[in-house]
């Protein structure tokens, strides 16, 4: 037998085999890893891409047949490969537009590893045979998710994702949302299989397929991909019509099953507005998401990142920030004061996304991928290369992609099945894809070429999957087993461990960072200076997030960490009062509009002492905004701090004003401030030692949770600063009954005090 005939089956079924494995990704769970629902499956997916590729080498090698044909999907493809890969080198931070992170796992990495995938799946897959043998991969792994999601236990109460996503389910694919448009696109290719198969009960076990992953879109409550699958399902009605009409096959059971129809979703959309505030609707995940989406949370900071991100678009409006760098929109955009900032790093709609990954340019690439698409199967439908369903199916599995992407983005879950339906289109019909090319007589030069290129292209897979996959997998997997054993080991061991796992220098040391940080602020915020190796865990810790800042300097997120992180060093070493002053004059040059760096520049005067300046500073930010409760409270604390008690009554008041207080709420002397801020008060009274004030803001605690121990034990500090020892002694036998072994002991200390 030839030795390129032998080279040609090795490699094609090596190739084949390695595609084929790409859709069992779904199922994979990487428990070892940070993230386990997203790092696995998409390393996995490079390594499987990535050996497939040299497979496919192999096989153009020696024979032409395998290799790229010129076509307008090619193109297309390759068109946006290159627009997104110029956006990535020419934007703000080219090293994470290209690794991206742990938590997203894309980049231009991933870029480059979709379109390998789809040039490979479009030379290997080439015949009717093959695609069927993949769609029913797709589909039987579909099967599977949803037979898991819809089966297993809901998620634990008071878990992250009960309190993110309570009832919804998700399965193996980790979030609900991803769920729902991973099993959108497994009913396409059901429905692609039901189309191409007439045994019968093959179609009965596509169409249960398809009604299961109906079911679990619902579970997932995810209201965009419900939406787009609606859209889809009109269109395939009036798909049904017209050609009913068209072939004058239309008949009065057409008509009537029209109607019918129609009716009943109108029906179902007038009586789901009308019981809107109904117990039944409350009760289902589904209908309550859907009934209170306009006033939902997440729909409004849905709105304002993409308010926010029009300022990147007007910033950078031809090749965009790159990808990964949705953060760098905060540093051209207006950010008003507020407790706690929300930051995003997706604008969850897929025109947003790529106007600020790529620009004009980079959106026009990705929408001339679809529009390509859509022009091939239109032309391939009028040169009856494929029918008129098989047609409408793929035509909607587009649209319907396109709409879901409005509301959410891409996983590698959504990703090989979208390239993989662009490599069917592409091929299918055609003369290339009705048959496999003979097998080749002419054994030498390529043989020769096979055997010369083999150890070469060995050494290079082996490069690339350690670089590239091994070393950032071993730094997921020893950040995931510092967050499990943290509070087994000393601070030296710890710092250890830290250190060999910075060794790897990837992507992720943004991870080990943040995880260092934490470790940090526990420390300082529990005064554990006196253990062993804390003060150059700290120090250590301090190193690493400056050495973070150049690659971040973009991140607005970030380096108000940083600063944050300095703050609270300040209270322990003055040598952090400048640093922390450099670092926010920095950011206020970068962005002037993003108020809460008045307010750590006020927190660091206070630092330096210079309590005039500070105060100029609080008291401005609520004299521009004086409808602000958040400026107020701030203004209250420095009002008390500095014992400008008409100052921080006033702010008080005008809080309740806001806030909807009554003038009897107001002259009984109730307060609408929140448990939270009502301890930041207590602290400061504390700290300004007015003990009269203190017990009068403790009460108000104590109204809202009456059986707190800690409250009457600090109501009795409170008296006892104040001479009332009968009153402190009544609050601390308060305490020590509602937590016997927490106070109980407490009395005979204080009152020796």
């Amino acid at each position: 037998m030839p030795y390129s005939f032998k080279t040609e089956k090795i490699c094609q079924w090596g190739t084949r085999i390695l595609i084929f494995l790409v859709p069992v990704l779904p199922l994979y769970i990487s428990a070892p890893m940070v993230f386990p629902y997203i790092t696995g499956k998409n390393f996995a997916f490079r390594i499987l891409v990535e050996v497939a590729a040299f497979f496919w080498i192999g096989l153009i090698t020696v024979r032409k047949e395998y290799r790229p044909a010129a076509s307008a999907m090619v193109a297309s493809v390759l068109t946006f490969t290159f627009v997104t890969g110029m956006a990535d080198l020419l934007g703000v931070n080219p090293y994470n537009s290209f690794w991206s992170s742990y938590e997203r796992m894309e980049g231009y990495i991933t870029i480059l590893h979709l379109a390998l995938y789809f040039m490979i799946v479009r030379s290997v897959l080439k015949t009717r045979k093959d695609w069927l043998m993949f769609f029913n991969i797709i589909s039987a792994v579909g099967f599977l998710v949803g037979l898991h999601s819809l089966s297993a236990p809901a998620a634990t109460e008071g878990t992250r994702h009960w309190l993110e996503y309570n009832r919804r389910i998700y399965g193996t694919i980790g979030n609900p949302p991803f769920l729902a448009a991973y099993s959108l696109l497994t009913i396409f290719t059901g429905l692609m299989l039901l189309l191409n198969t007439p045994k019968k009960y093959l179609k009965i076990y596509y169409a249960f397929l398809v009604l299961l992953n109906t079911a679990v879109i619902y579970r997932t409550a995810t209201r965009g991909a419900i939406l787009a699958g609606v859209v889809g399902l009109l269109i395939m009605l009036a798909y049904y019509i017209i050609e009913k009409v068209k072939t004058r096959k239309w008949k009065l059971i057409n008509t009537a099953v029209a109607s019918v129809v129609v009716i009943c979703a109108v029906a179902l959309a007038v009586t789901f507005i009308a019981s809107r505030g109904n117990y039944s609707l409350k009760t289902d995940a589904t209908l309550s998401r859907f009934s209170s989406m306009l006033s939902n949370d997440s729909v409004r900071a849905r709105l304002n990142s993409w308010e926010m991100a029009w300022n990147g678009i007007k910033e950078r409006p031809v090749l965009g920030w790159g990808q990964e760098n949705f953060i760098g929109i905060y540093a051209v955009s207006p950010m008003p004061y507020t407790g706690e900032q929300v930051w995003t790093d997706r604008a969850h709609n897929i025109v947003i996304e790529w106007l600020i990954n790529a620009g004009v340019l980079g959106l026009s690439s990705y929408m001339a991928i679809m529009g390509t698409a859509l022009y091939i199967v239109r032309k391939k439908y009028h040169g009856k290369l494929l029918s008129g369903k098989e047609s409408i199916t793929l035509v909607t599995a587009l649209i319907v992609y396109f709409v879901q992407n409005l509301f959410t983005f891409d996983t590698i879950n959504t990703y090989f099945i979208y390239f993989a339906l662009l490599a069917y289109i592409d091929v299918v019909g055609s003369e290339r894809g009705d048959a496999r090319p003979q097998p080749a007589t002419d054994a030498g030069i390529t043989g020769i070429k096979a055997f010369l290129l083999t150890p070469v292209m060995m050494l290079v897979l082996s490069a690339i999957i350690y670089f590239a996959n091994y070393r950032p997998m071993n730094e997921s997997v020893r950040i995931s087993r510092i967050a499990r054993t943290v509070s087994e080991k000393s601070l030296p061991a710890l710092l250890g461990d830290f250190r060999k796992t910075l060794r790897l220098n990837t992507f992720g040391d943004y991870d080990v960072r943040g995880a260092m940080e934490s470790v940090s602020n526990y420390i300082v915020l529990q005064e554990l200076f006196s253990r062993e190796g804390a003060v150059e865990f700290v120090n250590e810790t301090v190193v690493e997030l400056e050495r973070g800042i150049s690659k971040h300097h973009h991140n607005l997120e970030y380096l108000t960490k940083v600063i944050k992180f300095y703050n609270r060093l300040v209270l322990y070493d003055p040598a952090f009062i400048p640093k922390a002053e450099a670092l926010v004059r920095a950011c206020m040059k970068m962005n002037p509009r993003y108020e809460w760096l008045n307010y750590a520049l006020a927190e660091i005067y206070k630092q330096k002492k210079e309590y005039g300046k500070m105060y100029e500073i609080i008291n401005n930010m609520a004299d521009r905004d004086p409808l602000n409760d958040q400026k107020q409270f701030e203004l209250a604390l420095t009002a008390i701090f500095l014992k400008k008690e008409d100052v921080a009554q006033k702010a008080l008041n005008e809080i309740n004003r806001i806030r909807g207080a009554t003038k009897d709420d107001i002259a009984s002397g109730k307060s609408l401030l929140e448990t939270g801020e009502l301890n930041y008060i207590v602290k400061a009274y504390q700290k300004a030692k007015d003990f009269q004030k203190v017990i009068h803001y403790l009460n108000l605690l104590n109204i809202i949770n009456p059986d707190h121990a800690r409250v009457h034990f600090n109501l009795a500090n409170a008296y006892l600063n104040l001479g009332d020892e009968a009153k402190a002694v009544e609050e601390l036998d308060k305490a020590a009954k509602l937590d016997p072994s927490g106070y109980g002991g407490y009395r005979d200390k204080l009152l020796r005090r």
